[in-house]
């Protein structure tokens, strides 16, 4: 099984750390495939990314080989777009993880990097109909590539913003929306004895199931025959 993750922005790094984190959670007859071009040399534009998916369909439409996508972005954009061009299994790291959270636990939070994308997650909790489970929306206002390399002073950041959603909210689980800190995401989990779920290791888990049971989408429609005129 081929699955493909897609990093509307990606740099080198973020894309090495997406692929060491996938291939911890998927089985080793499977292999993960990413496109390494046009990639970026710094943190993309929110607006770009929130308008601009051409690019995304473009991808799955030109991928012959790969089973299954995966779409590393927490607001989840261009995912419902994508899946009525492709039969094959698609999803978003961000509805991956309300899933999971959502089987785990009764009431969860999430820490988001910047303050922008909260609309939008709280538009797709909405629509997911898990808005009553989530108990809070919370930022540490750090830039997804800081967190790259994270810094004593951003570590500090997040764990100060995780120990005040404890004791506001008191959660039973934890969405840290940083894509593929799935190893900091299990050292937190330790440390606060509270599941943190990464998006990318919770879209594996799943992806690679649906595609097992060949649960495939069936949304292709032919065109429909234009008729010009009356026909004698």
């Amino acid at each position: 099984m081929e699955i493909c993750i897609i990093n509307p922005y990606g740099t080198t790094r973020s894309n090495e750390k997406l692929q060491k984190c996938a291939s911890k959670i998927i089985n080793k007859n499977s292999n993960i495939y990413i496109n390494k071009e046009n990639l970026e040399d710094d943190y993309f534009s929110h607006h770009l990314e929130t308008t601009n998916i051409s690019s995304l369909v473009k991808q799955i439409e030109n991928n012959n080989t790969s089973d299954a996508f995966i779409i590393v972005s927490f607001e989840d954009i261009g995912v419902d777009t994508i899946r009525k061009v492709t039969s094959k299994p698609v999803i978003g790291i961000g509805e991956a993880s309300f899933y999971t959270a959502n089987i785990i636990a009764n009431k969860f939070s999430v820490i988001t990097n910047v303050s922008q994308s909260h609309e939008a997650l709280k538009n797709n909790l909405i629509k997911y109909d898990m808005d009553h489970k989530c108990v809070s929306l919370k930022s540490i206002e750090v830039p997804i590539l800081d967190m790259e390399t994270m810094s004593k002073s951003n570590l500090t950041k997040l764990e100060n913003e995780i120990e005040r959603t404890i004791l506001e909210d008191n959660p039973e689980a934890i969405i840290i929306t940083s894509a593929g800190i799935i190893n900091l995401s299990q050292d937190l989990s330790k440390k606060f004895n509270l599941p943190f779920i990464e998006g990318v290791s919770a879209a594996c888990a799943l992806i690679e199931n649906l595609t097992r049971l060949g649960l495939n989408i069936k949304k292709f429609v032919p065109k429909p025959q234009r008729n010009f005129g009356i026909p004698i």
